[in-house]
């Protein structure tokens, strides 16, 4: 499995890396769209349901990494997410520097941060790896800030200052409810948000990530810099084949 570093070197070459969400809390969904050939898989923790055995076996039928998706930069629940084997975490409604720092303080083992170290974790193999782990993705998992708010808006140059922090996601569909304009991705003013976050992102030398909800869109979106794109989910993957079987039975049986 590759680890955070590889991740930024391919990044760092230019490339743009796949990935899909995980929201059924299905280790059986986990194990297809780690086969389907996506770079990292996004495995929400914020709506999903699924306590922490469900997360450690979700992180077991993957074979690509896994950045799980936390509400706040909440230290104790980064910490289970990564000695359970995360690959990294992503901060959703992140809205201030305070916040990135303690995000990024909350990976890094002590002293550089404030994670506890344990030896005996799933991440270190239960300690027959632990140098290993120690000295590749425990000294870094990779960190990802989801701007959603206008809060986080406001406070987008003091999160870029953040040392550390790998990747600015878009979080659009909420940051244009909170602009007022639910539903409404095409209205100037949230037009004018997303814009200004691309640039700032690309600007300070972060990775761009965000949705892409077609093929034209990822297109065009990597034509503006994006190096991180997610594309649909388990649960819509499952939906659409679901609508598509069924209508085609009625079509069938009509």
């Amino acid at each position: 499995m590759e680890t955070p570093q590889n991740l930024r070197q391919r990044l760092a070459r230019g490339q743009t890396l796949s990935a899909s969400w995980l929201f059924l809390g299905s280790p059986v969904t986990t194990e297809i769209l780690s086969a389907a050939g996506f770079d990292l898989l996004l495995l929400d923790r914020e709506h999903a349901p699924g306590g922490l055995d469900t997360l450690y076996h979700q992180l077991r039928a993957a074979d690509v990494p896994v950045v799980v998706r936390l509400d706040s930069p909440d230290p104790s629940q980064i910490k289970l997410a990564l000695d359970a084997g995360a690959q990294g975490v992503a901060i959703s409604n992140l809205s201030s520097g305070d916040q990135a720092r303690a995000l990024i303080a909350a990976t890094r083992y002590v002293p550089d941060g404030t994670r506890g170290i344990q030896r005996l974790s799933r991440a270190a193999r239960y300690g027959t790896d632990w140098a290993a782990y120690r000295a590749t993705t425990g000294a870094a998992p990779l960190t990802i800030a989801v701007i959603e708010t206008i809060a986080g808006l406001e406070n987008l140059d003091d999160i870029l200052c953040v040392e550390g922090l790998d990747v600015i996601f878009i979080g659009a569909v909420d940051l244009a409810a909170g602009l007022g304009h639910l539903n409404e991705m095409n209205h100037p003013e949230v037009k004018a948000a997303i814009a200004r976050i691309e640039t700032s992102t690309i600007a300070a030398g972060k990775t761009l990530g965000g949705l892409a909800n077609a093929p034209q869109d990822a297109a065009a979106k990597t034509a503006r810099g994006y190096q991180l794109l997610s594309f649909g989910s388990d649960a819509l993957f499952l939906r659409d084949g679901a609508l598509s079987a069924a209508q085609h039975a009625k079509d069938a049986l009509s």
